[in-house]
């Protein structure tokens, strides 16, 4: 049996037993998660919703014939920390642009987080998913 049969015949048990590949899925954005939190920028405030204790994931389509999983942050500074700051001020309503470089330095960490991590969490996905339908091998 080949790698590319073998994926088909994953891709096919896949659609033939959905709980399984829920359970493989949840465990892989589990683990994505971790990823995410070891590389979320941490700052020195005290302030509750703190970044990396704010992902969430949100299974859709649980035990339906595509699951999915959401992942997301709930933090509300989230997307000033992802997408940066394009013209900064200080309170006063003054522009700051000698700011801009010191408030940008995390953009993009979750997209930069995601691609170096999912090659590891997809093969961890792969061999939980083979441990669940191995039996059914012929």
């Amino acid at each position: 049996m080949t790698i590319d049969e073998f994926n088909a015949k994953l891709d096919q048990f896949a659609k033939e037993y959905p709980a399984d590949a829920s359970d493989a899925l949840q465990k892989g954005a589990r683990k994505m998660v971790r990823e995410l939190k070891a590389a979320t920028p941490i700052g020195r405030t005290n302030h509750k919703k703190k970044l990396a204790k704010s992902w969430k994931i949100k299974m859709k389509d649980r035990y339906g014939r595509e699951p999915e999983a959401d992942i997301r942050n709930a933090a509300p500074h989230y997307h000033l920390v992802e997408r940066g700051v394009q013209n900064p001020k200080d309170p006063h309503g003054q522009p700051k642009p000698e700011w801009k470089a010191s408030l940008n330095k995390h953009v993009g960490f979750t997209e930069k987080a995601v691609q170096s991590n999912w090659p590891k969490v997809k093969e961890s996905m792969s061999k939980n998913f083979y441990k669940k339908v191995r039996d059914h091998f012929g």
